[in-house]
């Protein structure tokens, strides 16, 4: 399985990052718009209790349908964007007094899964909405979640003595999550060089990346959230010893919005 997992880890990210780094912007959001939002809304479906395939490929038809003019529109990216705004403060009230709400998701299944249009088409606007920026940011962007990720583990190791959230992740900690933000903010003052931000932004881009890592822990916690409601431990079986597009992307999902919001603001 360890074997299994690390092989399919180096071709994910060998793929991801030669697509951000040679594809043109209109055929990276459209190679991303499958793989995010195509396969992450046929698993959400799955995990808000829609089993029979006809109906999940209806539902992932529509959505992508939906979505493939934003590629070719000249919307302004935060018509898009503050869309997840008011999502994501619902989700944050929802991780905040789980389990008091446990069975809710059960019974409301039909608004869920509507609310994953609002989750994952945000998301990868903001990434295709970086990549026309700069596809350096769409690498920062996901070395710093993948960074504060792997500091959470090992200082949570190390010195977690009190859980983050133990209904929902018995795993996390807060000394973890503390050593995630302190280890990304040496990332953002390195990363702000790396992709030549403009002289006087770097502490300021440093503040917003450490904010984004924060966020990115609640699309982590939101997914596992839905596992639990859903009753199973992996949102797919696509990746073979990683689970399915969403447990992958879980973070990405609640840190893209944020941190392109962010950068146009700061830029």
């Amino acid at each position: 399985m360890l074997k299994q997992r690390i092989m399919t880890g180096i071709v994910l990210i060998l793929l991801v990052f030669a697509g951000i780094r040679f594809l043109p912007t209109e055929l990276f959001a459209l190679f991303s718009m499958l793989f995010i939002i195509g396969l992450g809304a046929w698993e959400w479906a799955g995990l808000t209790g829609c089993y029979l395939p006809e109906k999940r490929m209806m539902g992932t038809m529509m959505i992508l349908l939906a979505s493939a003019p934003l590629v070719f529109l000249s919307l302004p990216a935060e018509v898009v964007l503050w869309i997840s705004v008011p999502i994501w403060a619902a989700i944050l009230f929802a991780l905040v007094i789980y389990p008091k709400n446990a069975g809710f998701y059960k019974k409301h299944a039909l608004p869920m899964r509507i609310m994953g249009i609002f989750v994952l088409l945000p998301a990868w606007f903001a990434l295709f909405k970086l990549h026309a920026m700069d596809y350096r940011y769409v690498m920062y962007l996901i070395a710093l979640v993948a960074l504060a990720d792997t500091a959470a583990y090992f200082t949570g190791r190390k010195f977690g003595k009190h859980k983050l959230a133990p209904d929902l992740s018995p795993g996390k900690t807060r000394e973890g999550l503390s050593g995630a933000v302190l280890a990304t903010a040496l990332w953002a003052w390195l990363g702000a060089f790396w992709v030549e931000l403009p002289a006087g932004k770097e502490v300021a881009f440093m503040i917003l990346s450490m904010g984004v890592v924060l966020m990115s822990v609640a699309g982590d916690l939101f997914e596992s959230l839905l596992k639990r409601e859903a009753g199973v431990k992996d949102s797919g079986h696509i990746l073979p010893g990683h689970g399915g597009i969403l447990d992958r992307v879980d973070s990405m999902l609640a840190a893209a919005p944020l941190f392109t919001l962010g950068l146009l603001w700061l830029l």
